[in-house]
């Protein structure tokens, strides 16, 4: 309930913008409750105005039922129903006075709250009216119609639709043979029937619907109630289960007094947001708790649902219809080929041949049955000596209980293939057990294959066209519509209850154009095992050798490209990309999957069947989850990450409380700061403000990150196994003594000289601008495929690792450790001084010191040459960062390059000479560097040579075969970054066109 604060008084109060007394706000937990309060101030007067200890504070002049004491008295005993009070009321029978006094000031007592749960999906408060209108007990419940138009629930039982196509039916039928003798039910039945179709009509319109209940409790049921809820409330055990129990036992017999909708305003830009999503090649999965309608009409509304999708709704009717129909979609989708693996050729295979598969199956079960004994082994006697020394034991005995639940996953696991053909086989008996139970359907299809069935439970249960939904909106107008003709209704219902337009009007007139099980998709693919030659449209013998020896890109190394393609196949595909084809939603085109909550109940928990619907989720490009608890949503997060193999990276965004299981459970967990709480943000690793900046973190940001977290890796690695490499082959020099070509300390600051530029180039690098990944999200696709850091790229650094470290060794210690011949630099013969002993430069300091110069020069060299951007934005650096609009000073200066010069080069020459300065002070372990700095760097020009060509050559192999492999094979990443370059070129000529042009 929202609060206002504390401080009121009896005089009219001014409201704010929201209802509120005026210099207060209303703060609720949820934007759907500060809705209702709001609109409740301010259009009907009812005004909240405090909330302490003895209750919540109303101020409003509206008359009340409650001052009468005849009917307060006869609620108290149970006398008069809230069926019997609404019929009387709303026939003038019971008038209600206006009390003297206008604004009155009203103090509701809270007994006890019902907290929301997944379950339940309503909360409700049980309170006493204040004690000038009796004290009575109310009981006050809200939440989804799904769950308060329950039989168990809801007292106009007879009245309610289920959404059944069958079941509504003989609902309707029921209704319309009886003949009510008293106004109260008639009443009761006409505002029940409205009820449920303006649900519909606001599911259309894709708002957000509660629905509302009202129960009256006698003293004796208050007090006994009260027992339970008090003992559920301070139990030690399982008190979540005792609370939600005493929830159930009160929140019955309830009178549906109406429902409300919230129009859920979408934030800026989220329409957009997901379409750029899509269109880089990630797959959407929707988890909300809205109606089914409602879901599909924002899925439509935020573009996550397209007109050209293959739409598949799995309702909840029941355990056999909603496990059949997914049997059956699932069937359809083996049978058209889009999951060969559980094709028959696949899947019966025999279980006692040896393959590679079963091989590698053996040694996994033995590796893990090796590391959780290890595993065991250790939290045991972690757990003896903790337990010994009086600490804390609760982490070891959970570790235990992993453990104990891992060895159970275990013995359940099977090799692939035997799962599968698990998978096919149930999905198949399923089928033959619902076409057992409705032989009309093999009756039907006998006799007129593509006819429509003429019983209402023959619907086709999977089609290309979407279903005929006859839900309670439907079912309820179609009744009142009936009901009224025949003079049965009173001119107030008619005015209460008139309904605009069908929910699904349109869908329930439309022609079923399929049958049950689509036979004549069976095609010559079914028989093809997944490897087969028939089931593949490109030509093995049009890829290269060499595109399988150098190409990185994934397309390229197994030959799908175009031009890969067989000749009928390429011609067919250039042909569709010069024509133009109508949208029409087709099996073969995208799909969509819209499924209920109630309906996964019947599929998660089982193994066989969370893998028929996942596989149909995966041929989806989108996928909708309605009315889904809160633990239902983790779960779906779950069955992504155990069933794709890979394992992909998840990414999981919410905004409530009930986002929270999602969120934890996904890799990446991202929460909105909104109006629903903080709740999800506490529990993501991300918090953002809006949906749409969602963008820029996953398609910007977290490419970028991306892109420079695989360079560093790599690179991290890449320099130090090229100074180990090159003391391991000096190592040979010496006789495997252990003598190092380097000086230790000298050792020591490679990751400080080496590692600055790197980190720089880690931390601000852009790989491709803001503006062309906006504008061409396809980009992020190739990051997707991990194309960066690949283990073909991983190769190809050892390789360039190896190809170093010789070059490095052998192109400088020959020629500088030779003897004699040396020519002076700076000091001695430059200046006509003939000092012995200046050109020379053959100890082992010197040489070392100058290889790994050298080396430091070479790995600056490859730091500038891995990196996108020489500058952030435009030179120079200063130009823009005082125009508006334009990026500021700090992400226009060109940190690599600073890196390079000042972090690794500069801070190296200078580290040498303060090294030198720290020997000279005594005789120690740095006695050895003195005097080689200056001899190194002033003595000998060879030493230039070395420093300058050396690293020149290394470079000029890495250069060559980057420059091979990008103009003949280059990855998706390097062609967009040439597209870019070219715009960029071509934009600038324009600019100076136009300058020339005013000019």
């Amino acid at each position: 309930t929202a609060s206002a604060g504390s401080a009121f008084n009896s005089f009219p109060l001014e409201k704010g913008p929201d209802g509120a007394p005026a210099g207060f706000a209303y703060q609720a937990e949820s934007p759907d409750e500060g809705a209702l309060v709001s609109s409740a101030s301010k259009s009907f007067g009812f005004q909240v105005v405090g909330r302490d200890s003895s209750g919540i504070k109303l101020k409003c002049d509206h008359p009340t039922i409650f001052g009468d004491k005849g009917v307060v008295d006869k609620l108290k005993s149970g006398a008069l129903s809230p069926k019997r009070l609404a019929a009387d009321t709303a026939n003038g029978q019971i008038t209600i006075e206006r009390s003297p006094g206008g604004m009155r000031t009203e103090t509701w007592a809270i007994i006890a709250v019902n907290k929301f749960d997944s379950e339940r999906k309503r909360m409700s408060i049980l309170l006493r009216s204040p004690p000038e209108f009796g004290s009575v007990a109310i009981l006050l419940c809200k939440g989804a119609d799904s769950a308060m138009l329950d039989p168990k629930v809801c007292s106009a039982s007879g009245a309610i639709f289920s959404g059944n196509t069958a079941d509504d039916l003989e609902t309707s039928q029921r209704l319309e043979v009886t003949e009510e003798e008293d106004e109260e039910s008639e009443w009761e039945m006409a505002q029940m029937l409205g009820i449920q179709s303006h649900l519909g009509e606001f599911a259309k319109e894709g708002l957000r619907t509660l629905v509302l209940g009202i129960r009256f409790l006698t003293d004796t049921e208050c007090d006994r109630w009260l027992e339970t809820y008090r003992d559920a409330a301070t139990s030690m055990k399982n008190r979540d289960d005792k609370l939600k129990n005493a929830a159930f036992e009160i929140e019955k017999d309830l009178h549906i007094v109406g429902a409300t909708a919230i129009e859920d305003k979408l934030q800026t830009g989220v329409p957009e947001t997901i379409a750029t999503l899509e269109k880089a090649g990630i797959k959407l999965w929707v988890l909300t708790g809205d109606k089914r309608e409602t879901a599909i009409e924002i899925g439509y509304s935020t573009h996550v649902l397209t007109p050209r999708m293959h739409l598949t709704e799995v309702a909840d009717k029941g355990s056999e219809y909603v496990r059949a129909q997914c049997a059956m979609e699932f069937m359809r989708l083996v049978k058209a080929g889009k999951l060969p693996l559980y094709q028959r050729a696949a899947v019966d295979q025999s279980d006692d041949s040896w393959s590679w598969e079963s091989a590698s199956f053996v040694m996994g079960k033995i590796w893990r049955m090796l590391s959780r004994s290890y595993r065991n082994f250790m939290a045991k006697m972690n757990l003896c000596f903790r337990s010994m020394l009086g600490f804390d034991t609760n982490k070891q005995e959970e570790a235990l209980t992993g453990l104990e639940e891992e060895a159970k996953a275990e013995k359940e696991r099977m090799m692939d293939v035997i799962r599968r053909r698990n998978v096919r086989n149930r999905a198949e008996q399923i089928i033959k057990d619902y076409m057992k139970q409705h032989p009309h359907l093999h009756a039907t299809h006998d006799k007129h294959p593509l006819s429509p069935p003429s019983d209402p439970d023959a619907g086709d249960l999977s089609t290309d066209e979407l279903p005929p939904v006859f839900n309670r909106a439907q079912s309820a107008r179609t009744l009142l519509e009936k009901r009224t003709s025949q003079g049965k209704l009173t001119a107030s219902d008619k005015r209460n209850i008139r309904l605009t337009q069908l929910t699904v009007q349109e869908a329930s007139n439309r022609e079923q154009e399929h049958t049950l099980m689509d036979e004549d998709m069976l095609s010559i693919n079914s028989f093809y095992a997944a490897t087969g030659e028939a089931t593949s449209d490109f030509d093995k013998r049009r890829r290269t050798v060499l595109e399988r020896l150098f190409a990185v890109d994934r397309d390229v190394r197994k030959g799908r490209l175009v031009k890969h393609l067989k000749k009928e196949k390429r011609l067919e595909v250039l042909s569709e990309q010069a024509s133009y084809h109508a949208v029409t939603p087709s099996a073969e085109g995208p799909r969509a999957l819209v499924i209920e909550g109630a309906a996964l109940k019947h599929l998660l928990g089982d193994r066989e069947l969370e893998e028929v619907i996942f596989n149909i989720a995966s041929q989806c490009d989108a996928v909708i989850a309605c009315r889904v608890s809160p633990r239902q949503k983790a779960l779906l997060v779950k069955l992504v990450r155990h069933h794709v193999v890979p394992e992909p990276v998840t990414l999981a965004i919410g905004d409530g409380a009930n986002d929270v299981g999602m969120i934890q459970e996904a890799h990446v967990g991202i929460g909105i700061s909104g109006k629903e709480g903080k709740q999800a943000v506490n529990a993501s690793d991300f918090a953002i403000a809006q949906f749409r900046f969602l963008e820029n973190l996953v398609l910007i940001h977290g490419r970028w990150d991306f892109m420079r977290s695989a360079i560093v890796v790599l690179f991290s690695f890449y320099k130090n196994a090229v100074m180990a490499g090159c003391l391991i082959v000096y190592n040979g020099e010496t006789l495997y003594s252990g003598t190092p070509l380097f000086d230790q300390w000298i050792i020591a600051v490679l990751n400080f000289v080496a590692g600055l530029p790197i980190l720089l180039l880690g931390m601000f690098d852009r790989c491709l601008e803001k503006e062309y990944v906006r504008n061409n999200p396809e980009v992020y696709q190739p990051t997707r495929q991990n194309e960066i850091i690949t283990l073909r790229v991983l190769f190809r650094w050892v390789l360039l690792a190896f190809a170093h470290i010789f070059i490095l060794y052998y192109g400088s210690l020959p020629q500088l450790s030779g003897p004699g011949g040396m020519t002076s630099a700076f000091v001695g013969l430059m200046s006509n001084e003939d000092t012995v002993g200046d050109g020379d430069g053959a100890d082992l300091q010197s040489v070392g010191t100058v290889i790994f110069t050298s080396m430091i020069i070479l790995l600056a060299y490859k730091v500038l040459y891995e990196h996108r951007s020489i500058i952030n934005g435009r030179w120079p650096a200063l130009i823009g960062c005082f125009k508006k609009g334009d990026e500021g000073f700090w992400s226009r200066v060109p940190y690599t390059w600073y890196g390079v010069t000042y972090g690794s080069i500069i801070f190296y020459i200078f580290f040498l000479f303060i090294y030198q300065r720290i020997a000279k002070n005594g005789p120690g372990e740095y006695f050895a560097i003195i005097g080689v700095p200056p001899h190194i760097f002033t003595t000998r020009s060879l030493n230039y040579i070395s420093m300058l060509f050396v690293p020149i050559f290394g470079m000029a192999f890495d250069l060559s075969g980057k420059v091979f492999s990008n103009m003949f094979y280059p990855t998706q990443t390097q062609i967009h970054v040439e597209l870019e370059a070219k715009n960029f070129s071509t934009k600038r000529k324009e600019k100076r066109n136009g300058a020339g042009q005013q000019q």
